[in-house]
């Protein structure tokens, strides 16, 4: 069955690219050519301060003729074979009722296979829906025709955590090593897999190993993550002088993200703050200090207006988590990534597509809540330790920098969730099942009226503590002043200091001609 869901999955991504032949632009495209730079010259560009994974499998498919239409087959290959570890860790995760000659009964014991025959069926069914529903991801297949790091890096997490569940009680070694070989090859590809590798201690003592044991697991599967990012480590140091085994740009990230002038949107008018304050130019050498200088300007700006950041926090989760229609920007609406009659088409159907695209993304997230609150009801602690991977995810992406794309290695942790919800539907019949999925639906619905209540508040947050950053001259110097009212708009009054595309904008009520401005 799982090769099947694999298959499905496979043949619509691969349909997809076929049929909608996306211009790589932005990032993607840079990719591509950051590989033919490695394959001309057997090195990276001087200017490659990302990570190597993808690039290097890029690079090969160009050695061996491939080009742009190969690179994107591949990825929907890739994308398909995310079935497996989704449909799997369905499969072993969320076997919740067992049944004997008897009654049926809830099972609340230890995390073990079930042993009866119908068991089995339960289990096999909430995996194989997770799995179809994976296949069929509207916005899943939609980003097929992109060449960008976000789902290969999605489908490598998620199968390394598939690792864990499928070998745990059998060769709990051998779980522990394969989690740290595809937890290190995802952070090869998106550098922020590296930091989740220690999360598989919280799963081991979920699943009742004893806490020396539990450490020792974890501590192993970190270990052989960090060897495979040894090789990378080796070539920073040196080419930078410095033992590192992350990227060049994370502060650079950072810096957009904490923007006041844009609400944390990236803006080519950053790189002119960023060079006049500074002295370093984003993403230009010399790569190391001009992100360390990022960071610590990123810090300070928080640090300046808290109670702003933390409503850009809110407007950064939004962004990551609210809506999955701005997914089709890069494979569709992007100008200039798609021409002709295609695009026409596209066009004359935008509405009913993106409606397909957000129902489905609703239902998920439904589905999904529901799950963890089964598995909350089933104490099914195993399966609720490995919801810390996506929120740490998310809790990063949502603090430094994030984009809607950036979802995608979220969304893959869902549908295990989602399959296990509509397997437990289907039992209704007994009584006792009623409690939970009661349970289940409230909290479905307290989701869906409080994210909004939470998107205002945050917005309502940011109106009020609103300030921007320009360049001036300070004693013949230039540097960045942080401007801010002298003091907070009462109430739910609105700031009368705003960014703009170059700076500072005032809105003053009539008889006010000021504002203070604090020095940075």
């Amino acid at each position: 069955m799982i090769a099947a869901l694999v298959a499905l999955a496979t043949a619509l991504r691969v349909a997809w690219v076929l049929a909608v032949p996306s211009r790589p632009v932005g990032d993607f495209a840079l990719y591509l050519e950051s590989a033919a730079h490695l394959l001309e010259h057997g090195a990276f560009d001087p200017a490659f301060i990302y990570m190597p994974g993808y690039v290097v499998v890029l690079a090969g498919v160009q050695a061996l003729g491939g080009g742009v239409l190969a690179a994107k087959l591949l990825g929907a290959v890739v994308g398909g074979l995310g079935a497996w570890p989704i449909a799997g860790l369905g499969m072993r995760l969320f076997a919740w009722t067992e049944r004997g000659p008897g009654p049926s009964a809830v099972r609340r014991g230890r995390d073990r296979e079930p042993s009866s025959h119908e068991s089995q069926l339960v289990d096999r069914r909430a995996g194989v829906i997770a799995g179809a529903l994976y296949a069929v991801w509207p916005a899943g297949i939609a980003v097929a025709s992109v060449t960008g790091t976000d789902m290969p890096a999605g489908v490598l997490l998620v199968t390394a955590v598939y690792q864990l569940v499928r070998w745990r009680e059998e060769r709990p070694w051998r779980a522990a090593i394969l989690f740290g070989l595809v937890s290190g090859l995802a952070a090869t590809v998106r550098a922020v897999a590296a930091p989740l590798a220690a999360l598989s201690l919280v799963y081991w003592l979920a699943s009742g190993t004893r806490p020396a044991r539990a450490a020792a697991l974890a501590a192993a599967g970190c270990a052989v993550a960090f060897l495979v990012l040894l090789p990378w480590g080796i070539r920073n140091q040196r080419r930078y002088g410095e033992l590192f085994f992350t990227d060049s740009h994370g502060g650079h990230t950072a810096l957009v993200g904490a923007n006041p002038d844009t609400d944390g949107v990236y803006s080519r008018s950053l790189n002119l703050l960023f060079w006049k304050g500074t002295g370093f130019k984003l993403f230009d050498e010399p790569h190391r200090a001009s992100d360390r200088a990022a960071y610590d300007l990123a810090a300070a700006w928080a640090r300046f207006e808290p109670a702003y950041a933390a409503g850009l926090v809110v407007a950064k989760a939004d962004r990551l988590l609210g809506s999955e229609r701005p997914l089709l920007y890069w494979p569709v609406y992007r100008q200039g990534v798609l021409g002709g009659g295609r695009r026409a088409w596209f066009d004359a159907h935008r509405a009913p597509i993106e409606a397909l695209v957000e129902a489905f993304w609703y239902a998920l997230v439904a589905l999904s809540v529901g799950g963890v609150v089964l598995a909350g009801a089933r104490r099914r602690w195993p399966a609720l330790a490995l919801l810390l991977f996506p929120l740490a995810l998310a809790a990063l992406y949502a603090t430094f920098f994030s984009e809607w794309r950036y979802h995608l290695a979220i969304v893959v942790f869902l549908f295990p969730f989602a399959g296990a919800a509509l397997a437990e539907a289907t039992e209704v019949r007994r009584p006792r099942a009623l409690r939970p999925l009661v349970a289940a639906a409230l909290a479905v619905a307290l989701l869906f009226a409080g994210w909004p209540w939470l998107v205002a508040a945050g917005t309502r947050l940011r109106d009020r503590h609103r300030w921007a950053v320009t360049v001036c001259d300070v004693n013949q110097r230039s540097r960045l002043c942080a401007w801010k009212p002298a003091q907070p708009a009462p109430g739910r009054g609105l700031s009368p200091v705003h960014g703009v595309w170059d700076g500072l904008g005032l809105t003053l009520p009539a008889g006010e001609s000021a504002v203070a401005a604090a020095l940075d």
